[in-house]
């Protein structure tokens, strides 16, 4: 019982760590008011980072406040769960390899993205390693995972090319052009892929060794 209250503590402390990442972020951009609030708030959105640290924030909530209902079983698996820390890293890894150069958030800004990119990942990482049921994981897993990716890709495609908002220098159109654009996107894909392929093999692994100790 006292392992299961621990378990749901940390997992309330990942989600509201996000939740307090994700408003912090919104309220720091506020003073920009050379936009409206509507699309100031459409253009938040449309950072992968943050559609990430969304649904990390729906299933862990999910999973604890109704873990009967068909989201919180979903929320519950492991395969989503694995799914979660691939978004949420790639998105962290984004940040610190390609974005940190050209991004110097300062105050509330600066300690938003430190909350999403850095603490997140992390926890969420710590969470899969010591607490997500081992063996549960299965080869096609990896291609389901690509769904959120491929999705978000579509949404900025449409969104940047409506809005003229491109969330990220690699998705820019209007920069470097549509080519370049998808080839980035495909390449970000088979890290996706790749990533989710590691995953499962380290599953496989640990579930092997643990029941060798049982």
């Amino acid at each position: 019982m006292s392992k299961r209250i621990s378990v749901r503590f940390w997992r309330w402390m990942i989600a509201l760590l996000a939740l307090s990442g994700i408003v912090i972020s919104y309220a720091a951009i506020i003073p920009a008011v050379h936009v409206s609030r509507l699309r100031l708030t459409t253009n938040f959105l449309s950072y992968f980072t943050i559609q990430a640290n969304i649904l990390l924030v729906i299933a862990l909530l999910s999973a604890e406040i109704t873990p009967s209902s068909g989201i919180g079983r979903w929320a519950k698996r492991s395969a989503t769960k694995t799914a979660l820390l691939i978004y949420v890293g790639v998105a962290g890894c984004v940040y610190v390899w390609v974005l940190q150069d050209v991004w110097h958030p300062r105050g509330w800004q600066l300690w938003g993205d430190q909350i999403l990119h850095y603490w997140i990942p992390l926890l969420t990482a710590l969470d899969w390693i010591f607490l997500v049921e081992r063996g549960r994981l299965s080869w096609r897993d990896a291609m389901w995972w690509l769904l959120f990716p491929a999705l978000y890709s579509v949404y900025s495609l449409i969104h940047g090319h409506l809005s003229g908002f491109y969330p990220y220098p690699f998705l820019e159109v209007s920069d470097i052009g549509l080519n370049a654009v998808l080839i980035n996107m495909t390449i970000l894909g088979v890290i996706f892929l790749a990533l989710g392929g590691i995953f499962i093999a380290l599953d496989r692994v640990a579930a092997r060794f643990y029941s060798r100790q049982t």
